[in-house]
């Protein structure tokens, strides 16, 4: 009975986060517009491991509190991947240099991987306060990161907005085209 009720109880996270994913997705093409499409899912996360956190430890004496804090952690990890995946491509050009971003971006997501195996210790058992901490912090440092993305090509956009008749003068299509996202006609995707 035990594992039937861990069976049942491991699968509404997942529904939940697949659903989040999805809505997330649809909203973010709907006003394509990514930053707060990465950061309300950050935000999320660092909600949820706020309340994990201030358990204390007694995820058994508080199990109901524990479960919905683990439901909406995985509500808000689960669309930051494809938010992220998104504006990352669209602000990579030419296709080279966009191949490569998309690897690195990639790469770095699967070391989340190894470092999540590793920041949980058995030491702080039921507590785990390095291995939410960090979650905690993760979630809290990508929203500002985030925001300053945002602000970042904001910036560079009204620059390049500036010198763009400029540069039409200046250069050709094809060199203007081979510049990639160093090309004053190119615009960032926010």
């Amino acid at each position: 009975m035990a594992s039937t009720n861990a069976q049942l109880t491991s699968a509404p996270p997942y529904v939940a986060a697949a659903i989040s994913a999805i809505v997330f997705a649809k909203l973010s093409d709907r006003f394509y517009w990514r930053m707060p499409f990465v950061v309300i899912p950050m935000g999320i996360v660092t909600i949820a491991y706020s309340v994990i956190i201030s358990l204390n430890g007694a995820l058994a004496a508080k199990k109901g509190v524990a479960y919905f804090a683990i439901v909406l952690a995985v509500v808000g990890i689960y669309p930051i991947q494809a938010a992220a995946a998104s504006w990352n491509a669209n602000n990579i050009a030419p296709a080279s240099r966009r191949n490569i971003g998309i690897a690195m971006m990639n790469a770095c997501g699967n070391v989340g991987g190894i470092v999540g195996s590793y920041m949980y210790l058995e030491s702080e058992k039921p507590k785990y306060y390095t291995g939410f901490g960090l979650s905690l912090a993760f979630g809290a440092t990508g929203m500002v990161v985030a925001l300053l993305l945002e602000w970042s090509f904001k910036i560079t956009n009204a620059r390049k907005a500036r010198i763009a008749d400029e540069a039409r003068l200046k250069y050709t299509e094809d060199e203007l085209f081979d510049m990639g996202d160093k090309s004053p006609l190119f615009k960032h995707v926010l």
